[in-house]
């Protein structure tokens, strides 16, 4: 009834569990010598055995006892709401921590809404299974072990009447355990299609409005939405019968004592002081597992969060046996790829692609859309894992170095680069604060950057990104993810068709940045326009997942080969 895996995550929080079990266990005591004192009170009172004195001495005792009861009740609760807060924020780092340092191409590929409610609600649900159940079940077996410890100190009969009905409560808890949890995995299915789904239209909400089928997403996402109020009124319906259910044992099991002790004091089988102490004691016992099974939906509910968490962990996770750096000589980035095969969803996107870049070469890939170039990019940056001994970085295999390290050698320009709501200049700097004044100018005008910063409000102070009042062009975003590069410098620096969204003339930008900070730094362009690569030192053309041919422009050209008949058909582009 505990899962492993969250009792693991719990000891970042040592006395967490100590507290858990330590708090009901003095609970019990404290509820039994309750019961003891107002059964004393009581009697002496009723049978006029004990003077004024004795019986305001068992009421001071009664009354401190509660005081301290009140007061651990309330410091164990206090850690343990904190303690749970602190898992929590632990298990959503590590979740976070995992995203962000997890393959880019992998993440890119999980739902969005999914993601996000595994950070917010999953990790909500698994602060109520920490602060509420893992505490309500300890109480569940301690409270009453406790309390059948006093009972059967006091009388044997009584002891063995809670011995034979207790067992029950949880016996069926088991039985509605499979049928609540399948319902809480339904309605979490619901919430994260509802989420995704949202997500996705907003996203997509321009499209739709062009298009005039904003209305259908309206009544897809209100049908979506209807189906996730059904799974939840399901997961309600099975809770509250369960607890009706629970309410009923534990009563009548109460009901069970008491018909016995009633009867056994009509015949003075049994001593009054005794049988109000036991009567007292009674619904105290059965308390705790009636508890827990209205915090068993907690339960349930942490569970299946877990499973969503690990759900992600293990399509994002990546066996770390990459302990080598990227060998470094001096002024060296080389890259080789060796007969190299890729399948993608059963189908061979690769097929045997052998070619050498050498250090500071600068390489263009081309192909129509479809052949392989973004594949091949995404294998080069480190985001597709291929078989061993088929990629080679400055002679080591890309599957043995270590990914931080090649990331940190290796910069890439994508096509359609994220802005982040943040300033024009703190989009472009990225962290890297420690640039001089007079170097980030020169970058920010060799990449036209002045252009559309000079009419921004607050020109390089400006915030920019999705939903602010200023926003940028797909091509004044790319000449940002150029700028970006600039400033990281990397050894081997990647363009995945960089002037896409420029127009002829800040075509140009790219060759001018090459030529200016790139001339010693190995560089792969893909790209569809002569421009962009027309003066690079080799052409990679390939065509249907094969390198078709290999050269530099005038090579290509003079062999009238396939890179001859794209050009002669598109003019300009290729």
């Amino acid at each position: 009834m505990l899962n492993k895996r969250l009792l693991k995550e719990s000891k970042i929080k040592k006395p967490y569990l100590v507290i858990s079990a330590l708090a009901p266990l003095f609970n019990g005591i404290f509820i039994v010598i309750s019961a003891y004192l107002l059964a004393n009170i009581v009697v002496g009172v009723f049978n006029r055995s004990k003077d004024i004195r004795e019986v305001s001495f068992y009421i001071i005792l009664f009354l401190i006892n509660a005081v301290f009861r009140n007061l651990v009740n309330f410091f164990c609760e206090l850690y343990i709401k904190n303690s749970a807060e602190d898992i929590k924020a632990h298990i959503r780092d590590d979740v976070l921590n995992l995203i962000i340092n997890s393959n880019p191409y992998k993440v890119k590929n999980e739902k969005i809404g999914e993601l996000i409610n595994v950070l917010t609600e999953a990790m909500d649900m698994l602060s109520q299974y920490y602060s509420e159940y893992i505490p309500q079940f300890f109480s569940a077996f301690l409270i009453p072990l406790i309390i059948f410890i006093g009972v059967f100190s006091v009388d044997k009969i009584s002891a063995l009447i809670m011995l034979i009905t207790y067992p029950i409560i949880p016996i069926l808890m088991i039985l509605v355990g499979s049928k609540a949890k399948e319902a809480n995995e339904k309605q979490w299915n619901k919430l994260i299609t509802l989420s995704t789904h949202f997500i996705e239209i907003l996203q997509g909400l321009t499209t739709l409005k062009i298009f005039g089928k904003s209305k259908l997403q309206e009544e897809k996402i209100f049908k979506i939405s209807e189906n996730y109020r059904k799974a939840t009124m399901e997961v309600l319906k099975v809770s509250f019968l369960s607890a009706l259910v629970l309410e009923l044992l534990s009563t009548i099991s109460t009901a069970v004592v008491a018909v016995n002790l009633g009867l056994r004091l009509v015949y003075s089988n049994i001593s009054f002081l005794s049988a109000f102490f036991i009567l007292v004691v009674t619904p105290d016992f059965y308390l705790p597992m009636r508890s827990l099974g209205l915090k068993f939906h907690s339960s349930l509910n942490g569970v299946v969060a877990l499973e969503k968490i690990e759900k992600i962990e293990g399509s994002l996770y990546e066996e770390n046996i990459k302990t080598e750096n990227v060998k470094k000589d001096k002024n060296k980035f080389e890259v080789e790829v060796k007969g190299l095969n890729f399948v993608y969803e059963n189908k061979k996107v690769l097929k045997d692609i052998n070619f050498k870049i050498r250090n500071g070469e600068k390489v263009a890939i081309i192909g129509e859309s479809g052949s392989g170039k973004s594949t091949l990019l995404n294998i080069l940056a480190g985001f597709l894992k291929v078989e061993d001994n088929t990629v080679f970085v400055n002679g080591k295999d890309i599957n043995s170095i270590d990914r931080k390290d090649y990331l940190d050698k290796l910069c890439l320009v994508p096509q359609f680069p994220h802005i982040f709501n943040q300033s024009i200049e703190k989009n472009i700097v990225v962290g890297y604060d420690a640039i001089k004044e007079e170097k980030l100018k020169d970058i920010f005008d060799s990449v036209r950057i002045e252009e559309f910063a000079n009419i921004a409000p607050k020109r390089y102070d400006t915030i920019i990104g999705d939903g602010e009042n200023f926003t940028v062009s797909g091509g004044e975003a790319q000449r940002i993810a150029i700028a970006r590069a600039v400033i990281k410098n990397s050894d081997f620096i990647i363009f995945d068709e960089p002037s896409s969204a420029l127009d002829a003339e800040k075509e140009e930008i790219i060759v001018e940045i090459i030529e200016k900070y790139f001339k010693q730094n190995t560089v792969i362009i893909a790209a569809h326009r002569l421009n962009t690569i027309k003066n690079v030192d080799k052409i990679i053309l390939i065509l249907d997942g094969c390198i078709n041919e290999i050269g530099t422009h005038e090579e290509l050209m003079k062999n009238k080969g396939k890179y001859y008949e794209l050009l002669s058909r598109l003019e300009v582009d290729i």
